[in-house]
């Protein structure tokens, strides 16, 4: 079993029932007054430095509608709630790290005061988007299906989990149509 079976409802980091945690940004301020907490990439299994591997990115959008009766009105707003003077209130308010590049150096008084952060702006200069293809929504099921059962439930090999996931979503492109 890779993963315990009971519930825990407490935070394991915090109550000192664990070592480490994968977290993101949002985890320092949590950690920060109550654990001794340094932060470093997820290590891979090659030993591929961090410069040289990618993350999802995990952006929100905003759109204005073509029929939108005060268009100019509305693009302003639009500009002001996403321009660099607020991503960075946003990022001094939550520690979030806005879609912006070269994070560090744009907003260096906020992560010269907060250094915790610096190793999450690192990383946001090497985000992916999710793929988008037909079928998506069957194939990270299946992906989160194997992983959930073999995983977290410890039911079975998680590599056995793993190829048979790998097969059903080969599938379901075949079924959904390749876009490439």
């Amino acid at each position: 079993k890779l993963a315990p079976q009971e519930l825990y409802p407490g935070d394991a980091l915090n109550d000192g029932k664990a070592a480490m945690a994968t977290v993101g940004p949002w985890a320092v301020s949590a950690y920060k007054d109550s654990v001794d907490i340094g932060v470093v990439p997820v290590p891979t299994s090659t030993g591929k430095p961090p410069e040289d591997t990618y993350s999802f990115g995990d952006e929100k959008s905003a759109a204005m509608f073509s029929a939108c009766r005060n268009r100019a009105t509305a693009w302003d707003l639009l500009k002001f709630a996403t321009s660099a003077q607020q991503d960075g209130t946003f990022l001094d308010e939550t520690g979030q790290m806005p879609m912006r590049e070269d994070l560090t150096a744009r907003y260096p008084a906020f992560f010269d005061e907060n250094p915790l952060y610096k190793t999450f702006a690192r990383q946001a200069e090497r985000i992916v988007e999710v793929p988008n293809v037909p079928g998506s929504v069957d194939i990270w099921q299946a992906f989160r299906d194997a992983w959930t059962k073999s995983v977290v439930f410890g039911d079975g090999s998680t590599d056995t989990a793993l190829r048979k996931a790998s097969d059903k979503i080969t599938k379901l492109l075949d079924e959904y149509g390749d876009p490439a």
